[in-house]
């Protein structure tokens, strides 16, 4: 994962999601304040809700079937998920930027 500001081309690698703004994941340089936006690859957003979608399924299986063996494998499941995605970032997504410059928006002005 390439993690350069593309404003500034320096290294925002220290920069995690937990400090972007959720709702629009947004965050800006620490060098050069510019707005960025986290660019989530498309093998990244497949991986996140086939694993979400095989967690849900495994566990409400346990639940309503009270297997251990079902609850086993939700556990797996979602410790297969947590080893996927640092695995894809290091292999297949070197290159994918992790930030892309966020759109300005447009100025409201509080008498309209």
């Amino acid at each position: 994962m390439d993690y350069r500001c593309p404003a500034c081309e320096k290294d925002m690698g220290s920069r995690r999601l937990s400090q972007m703004v959720i709702a629009r994941l947004e965050t800006e340089c620490i060098h050069c304040k510019s707005r960025l936006r986290f660019n989530v690859h498309r093998a990244e957003f497949t991986v996140v809700m086939f694993n979400f979608a095989a967690l849900a399924v495994f566990v409400s299986s346990a639940y309503w079937l009270r297997s251990r063996e079902l609850a086993l494998i939700a556990f797996g499941c979602a410790m297969l998920g947590a080893l996927v995605l640092p695995v894809l970032e290091r292999t297949s997504l070197r290159a994918w930027p992790r930030f892309v410059r966020a759109p300005d928006r447009a100025i409201e002005h509080p008498d309209r």
